[in-house]
């Protein structure tokens, strides 16, 4: 996924570029786990089956009868400072560089509205994506749908935040592999919190955790079993070998002040190395009513995410 702001003003770049140059430095530029404006965290893609449940990450599709499975386009937005009810506008079209539908004739998705606590909105489109925009998709590819044929979704958001609209977009996999190689989302089931290595508290979704002010502790996302959790799986390489893999996931870490995180990233260890006694990341507290987020990423386009109200332990 890639997110951007939308135009940025000349006169707030000739600003900058005085300041870099009366400083002789590069200015300071905010962390992006520090949330404290508009942000896209995330976008997931599920395909939908005909009973509206979602198994798969990616969508099937079959050419011979002009088939595509319909899919369900589930956004992560935050804002700490909403200045009134988010409103999300989206497009279809192949890839391009920008991340911007900005070639050709995308394809336009109803503006949509979105419920969700005052931080954090959750806007759902589910699109119909006609066969051609897929096989126009195909066709613009060099590697011509190998490793799934991509679609491209772009976003923009605007809740009144001074700084404009939030721009972002995510790469949509569509398949014509059998089910035993497609992907699934993955699911964050809890947190483990450590303190010095030792266990304090797991937090699972809707909960909220609870810790003491001022104190560093170790925070390890825990995945689900099975398909929602790491998985392996046989594809074809470039040679046309057969080889099997195991996905390699990566967290990113985001939270709202009074809560602060030690890095934006991390990998998830791989099981013949040594495994962390203090969390693959830290979190500090200097207050309450700070909300914390951990997006899981599986290297194949699954996303999943945890979030969790922070609150200061008695």
């Amino acid at each position: 996924m890639t997110a951007r702001r939308g135009p940025f003003p000349a006169a707030r770049a000739a600003v900058l570029a005085a300041a870099a140059a009366a400083f002789g430095c590069t200015p300071d530029f905010q962390s992006p786990r520090d949330v404290t404006d508009l942000r896209v965290l995330a976008i997931r893609q599920e395909a939908v089956e005909p009973d509206g449940t979602s198994i798969f990450a990616d969508a099937a599709v079959d050419f011979t009868s002009s088939r595509v499975q319909p899919v369900r386009i589930k956004m992560l937005v935050a804002d700490p400072q909403p200045r009134r009810a988010l409103t999300v506008g989206g497009q279809i079209c192949s890839p391009t560089d920008s991340g911007r539908c900005d070639q050709g004739q995308p394809l336009t998705l109803t503006p949509s509205t979105s419920s969700g606590t005052a931080v954090e909105q959750q806007p759902i489109f589910e699109p119909s994506v006609p066969p051609e925009v897929v096989v126009a998709a195909q066709r613009s590819d060099d590697l011509k749908g190998f490793g799934g044929i991509r679609v491209q979704f772009a976003m923009q958001a605007e809740d009144g935040d001074p700084r404009g609209l939030v721009a972002a977009s995510k790469i949509l996999l569509y398949t014509t592999g059998p089910d035993s190689t497609r992907n699934h989302n993955p699911e964050i089931a809890t947190l483990e919190i450590t303190r010095d290595g030792q266990h304090v508290a797991s937090v699972g979704p809707g909960a909220t955790l609870s810790l003491s002010a001022g104190v560093e502790y170790g925070l390890r996302p825990l995945l689900g079993s099975g398909a929602s959790g790491i998985e392996e799986y046989d594809t074809i390489d470039l040679s046309g070998n057969t080889v099997h893999l195991r996905e390699e996931s990566r967290y990113s870490f985001f939270a709202t002040a009074p809560a602060s995180f030690d890095r934006d990233v991390a990998d998830e260890p791989l099981p013949d190395q040594p495994q962390p006694t203090n969390g693959i990341a830290r979190i500090t507290l200097s207050g309450p009513g700070a909300v914390i987020w951990v997006v899981a990423r599986d290297g194949r386009g699954g996303v999943g995410w945890i979030s969790v109200p922070c609150a200061i332990a008695p």
